[in-house]
């Protein structure tokens, strides 16, 4: 209210202000127009007695300070009256008007009037509007105070007080405060929360009291459970051991069955070369008899010695070549075994040992039309387990077979190696049909197979994938695509997880 006062005084007094100032100069214009009408004869008559007479008319006016009148064209002084202009202040403005006798000019009066009564005037309209202002603005102010205090400020401090009794909680008496506005609408807010408040604590009471009465029963109700649960951790942890049992002897199982099948494979390759020496001996046996014979009835001749010696010399090549054919492969299955039933800790060449498992694998190999290239670096040296590391090769070779060659009157596999800092990386692929994409995350699960009941025991890839995770402390990867074939990446590092000495534990059964 005081902001559009303070605007609309000096815009009400700047108005009262401009609107005397055109009033004065209407008047001023006025008056100057009279004189030119009653000063033309006198002047025109060359009568001055008469002029100052005539102009007192207009000089009675306060407000005028002097009446200069002179001749045209001469520019003669004919009048002058300016008694007031000694007593008046100013400012002064002078209005010139033309004096005419009919159609000619004859002379020219000039009226200045001063504007000191003006400013006066001006300056007690300004006092009795500031005082008169500044009485209503108090009068305002009182008026909405008194108004603001008993429509607004009592009811709010009403309204705290009620708000502080239900903060301390005294819910016992109502809210009322009977208006129609917006304090009236907190009012019943209020009312409506304190009623809710009484109800939840009402419903507060009885709760606590009915968990005073459980809370007799919950301890005994909680003991039992608690015990149930200890009872169920203890089942669950025997069945967890009994579960990790069966796992390690499942792996057990599984390199014991590998190691058998190549035990008949060993068997097979031996047969041929140990046959040949028999076959030789037994000729051999024969062509020396023969000779004896001879020896003993004089009848031997030298050609029949050098025939003899011939034979000898033959036989004794083809027996030494059957007899190391032999004795490397026993070597190499004396080596495999050795890894295989003991799963020992110790440095050996990569290429080495993937080729005594080849050579072991070949004689089964050899009835299927599928080959097995080997491309491993020589330099690769492991500190590692790879009897495990054998199982995990001849179980990828066996899945090839099994599943991704089968049913084909071809194909390939291949398993290669890049050594990448401390960690080398063994790929196995082939080209057979691939893995489907629905089941490829399925693969590494254990006992799940895609020719269950077809001898199919969905172990061999779940204990590949144990053996590479929790033995050689590695990773394995798998992708394929459909009619192309798959491939496995595995990732170990060359020196395994865990002290010689030590041995890994999950190797101990």
């Amino acid at each position: 209210m005081i902001f559009p006062s303070a605007i609309l005084i000096p815009f009400h007094l700047r108005t009262i202000e401009d609107a005397a100032r055109l009033r004065m100069a209407e008047d001023h214009k006025r008056l100057a127009d009279i004189l030119a009408v009653i000063l033309s004869e006198p002047l025109w008559q060359i009568t001055p007695e008469i002029a100052n007479v005539s102009s007192e008319v207009v000089y009675s006016d306060e407000r005028v300070a002097k009446i200069e009148v002179i001749t045209l064209p001469d520019h003669k002084n004919f009048i002058t009256n300016d008694k007031r202009m000694a007593t008046q202040t100013g400012p002064f403005k002078t209005l010139s008007h033309e004096i005419k006798h009919g159609e000619q000019i004859i002379g020219e009066v000039k009226l200045t009037m001063a504007e000191d009564l003006l400013l006066e005037s001006l300056r007690s309209d300004r006092n009795r509007y500031a005082i008169t202002a500044a009485l209503s603005l108090i009068m305002a102010i009182v008026f909405i105070l008194l108004v603001l205090q008993w429509r607004l400020v009592q009811p709010i401090r009403v309204l705290m007080s009620e708000s502080d009794r239900l903060a301390n909680g005294e819910l016992g008496e109502p809210i009322a405060l009977n208006r129609e506005d917006e304090l009236g609408h907190l009012a019943l807010s209020l009312e409506a929360t304190r009623q809710a408040l009484q109800r939840s604590f009402s419903d507060l009471e009885v709760k606590n009291q009915q968990l005073l009465e459980y809370s007799g029963t919950l301890e005994s109700k909680v003991k039992l459970r608690t015990q149930e649960l200890e009872n169920a951790n203890l089942n669950l942890e025997s069945a967890l051991a009994n579960v990790n049992s069966a796992q390690n002897e499942l792996a057990r199982v599984e390199r014991m069955a590998a190691l058998g099948s190549m035990v008949a494979g060993v068997a097979h390759e031996l047969n041929t070369p140990l046959g040949n020496c028999l076959l030789v001996a037994s000729t051999l046996e024969e062509e020396t008899k023969n000779l004896l014979t001879l020896l003993e009835n004089g009848g031997m001749r030298r050609s029949d010695l050098s025939r003899y010696a011939a034979t000898a010399a033959e036989s004794t090549k083809l027996l030494l070549r059957g007899l190391q054919q032999s004795a490397r492969l026993v070597g190499d299955f004396k080596q495999v075994a050795v890894d295989q039933s003991s799963a020992q800790r110790r440095q050996f060449t990569l290429l080495v040992m993937l080729q005594e498992l080849a050579a072991l694998l070949h004689s089964s190999l050899r009835k299927t039309p599928f080959t097995l290239e080997l491309d491993i670096p020589a330099n690769i040296e492991l500190d590692s387990y790879p009897g495990p590391l054998g199982q995990v090769f001849t179980n990828l070779v066996n899945n090839a077979v099994a599943h991704g060659l089968d049913g084909r009157n071809e194909g390939h596999m291949r398993c290669f190696a890049q050594q990448q800092g401390d960690h080398v990386l063994i790929v196995f692929e082939d080209n057979g049909k691939g893995i489907p994409p629905e089941i490829i995350n399925r693969i590494f699960e254990p006992f799940f197979t895609t020719k269950f009941g077809q001898g199919g025991s969905g172990l061999g890839l779940s204990i590949t994938f144990n053996i590479i995770s929790n033995v050689l402390g590695g990773e394995i990867r798998v992708s394929s695509v459909i009619g192309q074939g798959s491939r496995f990446e595995i990732s170990i590092p060359l020196k395994a997880p865990g002290s010689q000495e030590s041995g890994n534990p999950l190797l101990s059964h």
